[in-house]
């Protein structure tokens, strides 16, 4: 397990990481013509951060229910 500095840390990180893809999305989705591969892209990185994130709540003993 790691320490619990380390644990906020990273979930910090992940958090700032899941505003930047929103972002993202959010430009790609404001575009005349918006690129559905690219916003596709991006969903599927928010989920892979996303669950990161639970993965790191969890070793913190954080259990919390996301709809994604």
């Amino acid at each position: 397990m790691k320490p619990f500095e380390q644990l906020q840390a990273e979930i910090q990180t992940t958090l700032e990481k899941i505003v930047r893809v929103n972002a993202s999305i959010a430009r790609h989705e404001a575009q005349e013509h918006p690129d559905e591969l690219a916003v596709a892209q991006f969903e599927e990185i928010k989920l892979q951060f996303t669950q990161h994130l639970l993965q790191l709540l969890s070793e913190m003993d954080i259990k919390l229910r996301v709809a994604a």
